[in-house]
């Protein structure tokens, strides 16, 4: 079961990033600028974080069969009508549905960890699976970009979307069954009281201010901006841009286990350790973003190395959430969490694309707009640092 909610984890990671190799095409393909691509992104990523809370309800009272047959369904029909899209509005409405199904797929898969493994093992099983699923990224780098130069933009998106729908079949036919779990009611005012109740814990919140103060430049960087920030900016050659971004997604895999092992055996060290990763990617943009003209090959490298610590410490935050619930409510606890974090990404992605397009308007070099637009993070960063340790005292105060 943690094999098979990895492998849909994974499909569904490289569907989410599949547009960060694929930036040029899609500027070439819908004849659009920075700001409409973002759009691109960042309606894919709204659907995500509108449908965290539901996916969480979902994935706790429907179980995580049915949740994952629907993902699997939505991601791969939404990637066919990409393949196929030629006007920029159904392509919109594609990375739409994408982000639908991908919403469905964290919560899928941990609630199917939970219900079928030992509370002592979740965390490690989660940061697992987020191992996996960065594989899927892994895929939708150098593999990806080597597809779309030799078959071609509709080839490559309608193949992957093919083999996805597949995968619902193989998720319908060895989850024959979902284990007994304790159900509340399934009306309405239950479904209220249950996200009134998740979010009136202060770890709920802890978990969630965890998850965006490490996940909105990771994913930004990820999902889009990374890939034209090293290309233009830092004015690396596309391989290079893209071995980078491979190094990115390799740092998650590899540290993903130990932090989860942290998780496990000494959970009080879960907010130490998020605080540690935030402030050195605080520290690297501000090398990065302050160094005039290129910089160094090492900071860049650097600026990559910690930003792919983000994705298990992400983790973390969602760990927090998850046992500051009963046992009921782990799904719904933690997409109350990731709704922060895919938020405060989506308002990132924004925000980087109007201050790019901004920035070109005016006449800014390149490396000054980029600067610009990056820049803006700071202000998340310093909000969100500042609820981390509001909510660390309450925590504190409650045991």
């Amino acid at each position: 079961m943690w094999g098979l909610a990895s492998l849909v984890y994974a499909t569904a990671m490289f569907h989410r990033t599949s547009l960060t190799v694929a930036v040029d095409l899609a500027e070439q393909r819908f004849q659009i600028g920075p700001g409409a691509l973002s759009l691109l992104a960042v309606y894919q990523l709204l659907a995500y974080a509108i449908l965290q809370l539901p996916a969480g309800l979902a994935a706790d009272r429907l179980g995580p069969r049915r949740t994952l047959v629907v993902a699997m369904v939505l991601i791969g029909g939404g990637q066919i009508v990409f393949s196929l899209a030629n006007a920029y509005p159904l392509a919109l409405l594609a990375r739409g549905i994408l982000g639908v199904g991908d919403a469905l797929t964290f919560m899928g898969g941990l609630r199917l960890i939970t219900a079928w493994n030992a509370s002592n093992r979740v965390a490690l099983q989660v940061q697992l699976m987020s191992v996996i699923g960065m594989a899927g990224s892994l895929i939708s780098t150098i593999p990806l970009s080597l597809a779309l130069t030799t078959i071609g933009w509709t080839p490559t998106f309608l193949s992957t979307g093919a083999t996805t729908i597949c995968l619902a079949v193989v998720v319908l036919l060895t989850v024959t069954s979902d284990p007994p779990a304790p159900r509340s009611p399934s009306v309405l005012p239950g479904l209220f009281r249950d996200l009134r109740s998740v979010w009136l814990v202060p770890g709920t919140r802890l978990g969630m201010w965890m998850v965006i103060a490490s996940a909105f430049s990771f994913v930004s960087f990820s999902t889009l901006w990374g890939y034209p920030y090293l290309t233009r900016a830092q004015g690396l050659g596309a391989d290079s841009a893209s071995r980078l971004l491979t190094v990115l997604i390799l740092t998650n895999m590899i540290t993903g286990p130990l932090f989860g092992l942290l998780a496990s055996r000494r959970p009080e060290l879960r907010t130490r350790l998020s605080g540690l990763v935030i402030t050195l990617v605080c520290f690297m943009w501000v090398v990065l973003l302050l160094w005039p003209g290129r910089a160094p090959s090492a900071a860049v490298v650097a600026l990559v190395l910690v930003l792919g610590l983000c994705g298990p410490a992400t983790m973390l935050g969602v760990d927090v959430a998850r046992t500051s619930n009963d046992a009921t409510r782990v799904a719904t606890a933690a997409a109350m969490a990731n709704l922060g974090g895919y938020v405060a990404a989506l308002l990132t992605i924004l925000s980087i694309g109007w201050l790019l397009d901004l920035g070109q308007r005016n006449g800014l070099p390149v490396g000054a707009a980029f600067a610009l637009a990056f820049g803006s993070q700071f202000v998340l960063f310093l909000f969100a640092g500042l609820q981390i340790f509001h909510w660390v005292r309450k925590v504190r105060a409650q045991t």
